[in-house]
C-alpha cells in the first residue's frame, strides 16, 4: 500500500540544494536498503516515506517494525537539521528519544515528518513523528545534534561529504529478507545480542560508520530479549532514550541489557552497544516497557 502524502515545496533557504536532499536517502546504504525515499521539505520541516516491504516488517504484527520506524525517525531528524542550516556544516546525533504509541497497521507505508525547533551555532534540537495515514502518530521522537562535527568527531565544512563515499557499498539482496530483524542480521548469544557488520547498516559513508538507527535498533533488541526472557512473553516497548557516545565503526557490534527496575506494571532496562570485543562503547540506552493489564491480572 503506497502512501498518499502530498509533496512539499522545497525550502529555498536550505543549505543543501533540494535535489541533493532528495538524493541523500539513496546515497546512504541503510536508507537505500530499507527503501526510504524523500517526499519534500518546507518551513524547517522534512518528510520521508518508508514503504511497507518484507525486509522492514514485523512478522508477528504484520506492519512495519517499530525498530525500522525508529531508524527512519532518526534519519529524518538529521535531514531536518541539514535543511535548517544557513551554511553547510557536518552534524552528529548526540541523543535520540522515541516514544511508541501504537503499532503500525498491516502492510501500510509510514510517513515521517521532522522539524528543527531551534538551532544554535553548536547544536540543533529536532522533533519528529511517524504516521500511517490520518490519525494519531504511531511514534514520536526528539533529538539533539551537535553542529560542526561529523560522527567520530570529523570536522569539515563540506556538507557534500555524504555524497562522496570512500568506497562502494553493496547492500546485497535485501528483497530476500523476511523481517527487519533479519535485515539487521541479529543473533542472540546468551545474554547478548550480536549484530554482524554488513554494508547495508552504514549511515555515514565517509568514515564509514553505522547508521544511528541501526545502533538504536540493536539496543532496543537487546532490551526486548531480556524483557521477554524474564516474562516469558513479548513485552511492549513504550519508550527508548539513546545516547550516542562515539561513532559505531564498520564492524560487528554487541548489545547487552540489564534491569534497572522490574515491577508488576513496568520494567526499566539499561542497554549498552560495544565494539572491539567490548573495549569500545558506542552508545547507551534506557528502555521503558509497560506490562499489559491482562498480563498483570494473570
Amino acid at each position: 500500500m503506497r502512501s498518499n502524502a502530498g509533496t512539499l515545496a522545497p525550502r529555498e533557504q536550505a543549505a543543501i540544494p533540494p535535489e541533493r536532499s532528495a538524493a541523500h536517502p539513496l546515497m546512504v546504504p541503510f536508507t537505500r536498503a530499507v527503501g526510504a525515499h524523500w517526499i519534500g521539505a518546507r518551513d524547517g520541516s522534512v518528510e520521508l516515506c518508508l514503504p511497507y516491504a518484507r525486509p522492514v516488517r514485523d512478522p508477528d504484527r504484520g506492519g512495519i517494525d517499530d525498530r525500522a520506524i525508529m531508524a527512519l525517525l532518526d534519519h529524518a531528524c538529521g535531514a531536518a537539521v541539514y535543511a535548517s542550516l544557513k551554511h553547510p556544516a557536518p552534524i552528529a546525533t548526540l541523543d535520540l528519544r522515541v516514544a511508541f504509541q501504537r503499532a503500525a497497521p498491516a502492510t501500510t507505508d509510514i510517513v515521517v515528518t521532522a522539524h528543527t525547533s531551534h538551532v544554535t551555532p553548536t547544536a540543533a534540537f529536532v522533533s519528529a513523528a511517524a504516521h500511517a495515514g490520518a490519525g494519531a502518530a504511531l511514534a514520536t521522537a526528539s533529538a539533539t545534534f551537535i553542529i560542526g562535527a561529523a560522527p567520530g568527531g570529523e570536522r569539515d565544512t563540506d556538507v557534500a561529504l555524504p555524497w562522496k563515499p570512500a568506497r562502494a557499498f553493496d547492500v546485497g539482496d535485501v528483497a530476500s529478507l523476511d523481517s527487519f530483524e533479519e535485515f539487521l542480521g541479529l543473533v542472540r548469544d546468551g545474554s547478548h545480542m550480536h549484530m554482524p557488520f554488513a554494508d547495508r547498516l552504514i549511515g555515514a559513508v565517509m568514515l564509514p560508520a553505522l547508521h544511528g538507527g541501526a545502533v538504536a535498533s540493536l539496543l532496543a533488541s537487546a532490551a526486548h530479549s531480556l524483557a521477554a526472557a524474564a516474562s516469558g512473553r513479548s513485552e511492549h516497548l513504550a519508550s527508548i532514550s539513546v545516547q550516542y557516545l562515539r561513532a559505531g565503526r564498520a564492524e560487528a557490534t554487541t548489545g547487552s541489557a540489564e534491569f534497572d527496575k522490574r515491577g508488576a506494571r513496568s520494567m526499566v532496562i539499561s542497554c549498552s552497544a560495544k565494539q572491539a570485543k567490548g573495549a569500545r562503547e558506542v552508545a547507551r540506552a534506557q528502555c521503558v516497557f509497560v506490562v499489559p493489564s491482562d498480563a498483570r491480572a494473570s
